[in-house]
C-alpha cells in the first residue's frame, strides 16, 4: 500500500517546529495550559480592532495581546469565529515590519497548529488570508510558522484545503503556486493532495474548470510512483504511453518537479523515475532558475540510487546540459549543476569513460575560476569537484591543490599536466574577464598571465590581444582587479618588448 499521511498532526509540528525570532522555541509536544476567562473577562464581540479587515488593523488585536494574559484570553470559551479572527490577524501579522507582532503572530498560529480541532474550523477563509499574506512574508521563522499551518490544515481536512486552494485561484497565481509548493514538498502531503486532485478530476462540474492544470501536473503518473505495488518496468511502460512532461505550461512544470524531488527522495521511487529523466535532462535548458535547480535535484537523488551501468547511458548527455549551467546566474543552479558533475565521473565505464576524461579534461578552467566564487557554497563544490577530476584523471598534484585550498598552485597545475592545452585555455579563460564577480575576474587575469608567460612561442600579435582583452580592466570598479591587471599587462609587455625590441608604448599606439 501507498504511504499515508500521518493521522495526527503533532507529526507535522515535529517536522516543521516552532522558530522563535527573539525567543526559545517551545519543545516540540509542550502544549500551553490554558485557563478558563475569569468572571468579568470578555471579548468583545463587536469590537472593531479585532475584525480584519477594520481600519485600525495595524494597532488593533496583537497591541490588544501585549497586556492581555495569553494563557487568559485565548480560553476555552471563545467562539469559533472569534478564534478564527484572532488567528486571521496573526497571518497578517507574519507579514509585519515590527518583529514584536510577527513574533506574537507566530505565537498565535503555532497555538492554532497545536489544537486544529479549536482553531481551524473555517478553513477557507484561513486559506484565503494564507493566499493574501504567503508573498510578503519577509523572515524565515514567520514563514516557517505559514508553512506549517498550511500542512496542518492538510493533515486536519485536506479536502477543504485542496478545493478551498483550486477555488481561491483557479488559474494558479503567484501566491496559489507558492501554497502549493509547500503542499507538495513533503511525502504525506503530497499523496494527501493527489488523492484528491483525482477526485476533483473524477467531479465533471468541478473537471471542466481545472482539467487542463490537472492533466499538466502529472497527477496520475505521481500517484503511480508512491504506490509501492508498481515496478519499475510498469510505470515506464505506462509512462512512456503519456509523457505528461512533454509540454507542460510554465508553471505547472515547476509544480511537477517539485512534486518528482520530493518524491526521488525514496530509492524505491527515485529507481522508478529512469524513465524521466530524458524529458526532465530538456528542462536544464529552462530560462527559469527554479526550473533548473529543481531538476537538478532531481537527477542528483535519481541518479545516486541507479546502478552504474544504468546512469551510463545518460551521463555524457547530462554532462553537456551541466556544463553551461556552471556560469548561471542563479548561485544554486552553480552549485548543483558543478556538485553533479561531480557524481557523473563517477558513472562513467567503458568506452563511455575515455569521452568523459575529454569531457572533464576541457572543463577544468571554468571550475578553477569558481574556486574563487562569491557565494560559498559554490566555492566549496568546486574545491571539491576539482579534487576529485584530479583523482579521476590521475593528476595527483592538481588532486592535493583542491583539497588542501590551494588556489596559487592550480593554474600551475593545469599547465604542467597539459601544456599542449594552453591555447585552449586561454581561449576559455578570456571570456572570465568580464564576469560579474570581482574575485572570479582577479582569478582569471592571473591565470592569464601566467598562461601567456609559460607559453613562448606564442605570437607578439597574440600577446598583444590578450593585452588590448585586459586593458578596460585598468579601470576596474574593484581596486583588486585593477591592480592585477596593470601589473599583468605591464609583465607581458615588458617581456615582448625585450625579445622583439618593440616598446610599450609602441603597444600602446598600437591599440590606439
Amino acid at each position: 500500500m501507498a504511504e499515508r499521511p500521518p493521522s495526527s498532526p503533532r507529526v507535522v509540528w515535529e517536522e516543521v517546529g516552532a522558530p522563535q525570532e527573539s525567543s526559545s522555541p517551545p519543545e516540540p509536544h509542550e502544549v500551553s495550559v490554558v485557563q478558563p476567562l475569569q468572571m468579568g473577562e470578555t471579548l468583545p464581540e463587536e469590537d472593531p480592532e479585532l475584525r480584519p479587515g477594520s481600519d485600525s488593523e495595524s494597532t488593533s488585536l496583537l497591541s490588544w495581546l501585549e497586556s492581555s494574559d495569553m494563557t487568559k484570553v485565548f480560553g476555552k470559551y471563545l467562539r469559533p469565529s472569534q478564534r478564527t479572527d484572532i488567528l486571521l490577524m496573526a497571518i497578517k501579522a507574519l507579514t509585519s515590519d515590527d518583529v514584536r507582532d510577527r513574533q506574537k503572530g507566530t505565537d498565535v498560529v503555532y497555538m492554532a497548529v497545536r489544537d486544529p480541532a479549536s482553531w481551524l474550523t473555517d478553513v477557507l477563509e484561513i486559506m484565503r488570508y494564507i493566499h493574501k499574506s504567503v508573498e510578503h512574508v519577509r523572515t524565515e521563522p514567520a514563514r516557517k510558522s505559514l508553512d506549517s499551518l498550511l500542512l496542518v490544515l492538510t493533515d486536519w481536512s485536506p479536502r477543504e484545503t485542496v478545493r478551498s486552494l483550486l477555488r481561491i485561484s483557479p488559474t494558479c497565481d503567484r501566491a496559489a503556486v507558492a501554497m502549493w509548493e509547500v503542499l507538495i514538498s513533503v511525502r504525506w502531503a503530497l499523496w494527501s493532495v493527489l488523492l484528491q486532485l483525482v477526485d476533483v478530476l473524477q467531479d465533471r462540474r468541478l473537471r471542466r474548470v481545472f482539467s487542463s492544470a490537472m492533466e499538466d501536473a502529472c497527477i496520475y503518473p505521481m500517484i503511480l510512483l508512491l504506490c509501492t505495488d508498481i515496478h519499475e518496468a510498469d510505470f515506464a511502460a505506462l509512462y512512456e504511453t503519456q509523457r505528461y512532461l512533454r509540454r507542460p505550461s510554465p508553471v505547472m512544470l515547476s509544480l511537477v518537479l517539485t512534486g518528482l524531488v520530493t518524491l526521488s527522495k525514496t530509492p524505491g521511487t527515485a529507481r522508478k523515475m529512469s524513465v524521466l529523466l530524458p524529458d526532465i535532462l530538456e528542462t536544464l535548458t529552462d530560462t527559469n532558475a527554479h526550473v533548473k535547480s529543481k531538476a537538478l535535484l532531481v537527477f542528483i537523488n535519481v541518479m545516486g540510487h541507479m546502478k552504474r551501468e544504468e546512469a551510463d547511458l545518460i551521463s555524457l548527455k547530462l554532462v553537456e546540459k551541466l556544463l553551461p549551467l556552471f556560469d548561471d546566474e542563479c548561485s544554486r543552479v552553480r552549485e548543483l549543476s558543478i556538485s553533479l558533475f561531480r557524481d557523473m565521473m563517477k558513472t562513467a565505464v567503458g568506452r563511455n569513460k575515455k569521452k568523459m576524461v575529454k569531457t572533464v579534461q576541457s572543463n577544468l578552467i571554468p571550475l578553477y575560476f569558481h574556486t574563487s566564487d562569491q557565494v560559498e557554497s559554490v566555492a566549496k563544490a568546486s574545491w571539491n569537484t576539482l579534487s576529485a577530476c584530479g583523482d579521476f584523471l590521475g593528476w595527483r598534484r592538481l588532486s592535493s591543490a583542491a583539497e588542501t585550498g590551494q588556489t596559487h598552485l592550480i593554474g600551475d597545475c593545469l599547465i604542467t599536466h597539459k601544456r599542449n592545452s594552453v591555447d585552449e585555455y586561454l581561449r576559455q579563460s578570456l571570456p572570465y574577464v568580464e564576469n560579474p564577480q570581482a574575485t572570479v575576474r582577479e582569478e582569471a587575469v592571473r591565470f592569464i598571465g601566467l598562461a601567456v608567460r609559460r607559453r613562448s612561442t606564442l605570437s607578439q600579435e597574440r600577446v598583444w590581444q590578450i593585452c588590448n582583452t585586459l586593458l578596460p580592466l585598468r579601470k576596474d570598479s574593484e581596486l583588486s582587479v585593477r591592480s592585477v591587471a596593470a601589473k599583468t599587462i605591464s609583465s607581458l609587455t615588458t617581456e615582448q618588448s625585450l625579445t622583439s625590441r618593440w616598446s610599450l608604448r609602441s603597444l600602446c599606439c598600437w591599440l590606439c
